[in-house]
């Protein structure tokens, strides 16, 4: 295990076949990452790091390294052990594949999050209890899956199945995707579908201590946030603030230490290819298509977006990851292996938005995909050496060195209010400036891909719309940059109450 700076600088030394000497070099971030997960800086609520663009890059693969670890085995048979990760697993283990023809065999840390819609259920229902996994619904049958494997075998979707927030300009009847509607104001509607005729699929999933602010404060009602956004009986001078990741100080974390965490995953079927389940993290799912069939899966992970909420941070820091053969780039497949959602061959435009005519949707019909922002040369030579550190720790088995960074965005010196960010307050939430590798807009081929430039003047990325992010009674009341709380219904009627039903099947 890697233990510290000196420790890590020598087996990168021997991992990449050569021996630092410069500054940059000896503060390469597999040096950096902490890899034994009974350290406190492990799974941690804010940075271990420097606050410089180097640090935050690194921060970004501790959270996905930390977050893909294995969740405790105990899970879910004990759901209280759901967000812990299993610190007796080592470095040497970490993303194995399963054995040949099978998908993973355990089940990650982000993946035991709670899913959005059992928190913002229809007609504000009571949330599912933290850790506990729901049976999918009756008509999710066995397909043609033979395989048998763990995991948490959630219902994913790949378009909504009724209207959005008006608050989002969207139309189902040209096929809205759900991953967009909450994240894009500017996009139109549209899904993904990869080089095999297969429909992208996608989750949203939250962290435990914002699962526990939003029970504990009834946010899952939309009459709630309005209270407590506006401070209604006193009670929340800081208004609808989410809970802030702390520094470690030489103990491991409780879950109420790190903050609020949200996630949102890409996934790609790949129940038919299990040839490539070694490149990939897999997992079982049901997938629920267009027309209402649902099926069992193998799926494998095409995109990561991360947030989280630290001390530092209040306005979050922002880090997405996309699994290498999504499309073409610094990093190619291996010989024999295609992209995911680009043919070379192909003289289609690329990143054209599909739509429905007369109400007829070819779901079936690939979208060719490119990259229209590069990775920065800063972020690939980070995702080299990491890459390369995790083939060298595992023998070159992890699924994860297949993985890679595009960008991390984040606020260098945010001055929010005190207390933060205070009753009745207004979109645009902005407390600093954020930043990002190269100053270049920060898009994740398989979530934002018809919208990768964003909109010009508005900033760098994410923050661009999550600043706007309201409760789901107001076009103006903040909600600390989450668009999760726009889902929310109520067991009222309510005056101008705009519900999304992205996450209500």
């Amino acid at each position: 295990m890697r233990t510290g700076p000196v420790t890590g600088m020598l087996a990168a030394c021997v991992t990449l076949a050569f021996c630092p000497t410069d500054v940059k070099a000896q503060t390469a971030c597999s040096a950096m990452l902490v890899t034994d997960p009974t350290s406190p800086n492990f799974l941690t609520g804010d940075t271990p790091f420097d606050h410089t663009q180097d640090g935050m890059n690194c921060y970004g693969w501790q959270m996905f390294l930390s977050l893909n670890w294995p969740v405790e085995s105990g899970w879910p048979q004990t759901p209280a052990l759901a967000g812990e990760p299993d610190r007796s697993v080592s470095i040497a283990e970490f993303g194995l594949p399963g054995a040949t023809g099978q998908p993973t065999q355990r089940t990650t840390v982000w993946q035991s999050f709670m899913s959005a819609p059992e928190v913002f259920k229809p007609f504000a229902a009571t949330p599912t209890a933290w850790g506990e996994t729901t049976p999918p619904p009756a008509g999710c049958g066995t397909g043609t899956l033979a395989a048998s494997a763990s995991g948490p075998g959630r219902v994913l979707n790949a378009v909504s199945k009724s209207a959005v927030s008006p608050l989002h300009d969207f139309n189902l009847d040209t096929g809205t995707m759900s991953t967009i509607s909450d994240e894009i104001e500017e996009a139109t509607g549209g899904w993904l579908t990869d080089q095999k005729g297969n429909l992208v699929f996608f989750e949203r999933l939250i962290g435990k201590a914002e699962y526990d602010y939003i029970v504990q404060k009834g946010l899952y009602d939309a009459a709630n946030q309005l209270s407590v956004a506006t401070n209604a009986d006193g009670t929340t001078p800081e208004g609808l603030s989410l809970p802030t990741g702390l520094r470690a100080t030489g103990s491991v974390q409780s879950q109420d230490d790190l903050g609020a965490f949200e996630l949102k995953a890409a996934w790609r079927n790949l129940t038919d290819f299990p040839d490539l389940y070694d490149r990939y993290l897999t997992s079982i799912a049901y997938l629920e298509q267009p027309d209402g069939t649902c099926s069992k899966a193998v799926v494998g992970l095409v995109g990561l977006h991360i947030i989280h909420k630290t001390t530092s941070m209040p306005d979050f820091v922002w880090s997405t990851f996309e699994q290498i053969d999504n499309v073409p780039g610094a990093a190619q497949p291996a010989p024999g292996t295609d992209f995911s959602f680009n043919n070379p061959n192909s003289n289609a435009k690329p990143n054209q938005m599909p739509h429905c005519t007369n109400g007829v949707c070819d779901y079936s019909l690939p979208i060719q995909v490119t990259r229209e922002v590069p990775i920065p040369a800063a972020v690939a030579q980070t995702n080299s050496d990491v890459q390369q550190m995790l083939a060298h720790e595992t023998g070159g088995k992890s699924v994860f060195q297949y993985y890679q960074l595009v960008n991390v965005l984040w606020d260098g010196a945010p001055t929010p209010p005190l207390p933060e960010p205070g009753a009745n307050a207004q979109v645009p939430l902005i407390y600093g400036s954020f930043q990002t590798e190269a100053s270049v807009p920060m898009a994740n081929t398989t979530m934002e891909t018809y919208a990768q430039q964003f909109t010009p003047g508005l900033g760098p990325s994410c923050n661009a719309c999550h600043q706007s992010a309201t409760i789901a009674t107001s076009r103006t009341l903040a909600s600390d940059f989450s668009f999760l709380f726009s889902t929310a219904s109520s067991r009222a009627k309510l005056p101008g109450l705009f519900i999304s039903s992205d996450f209500v099947r």
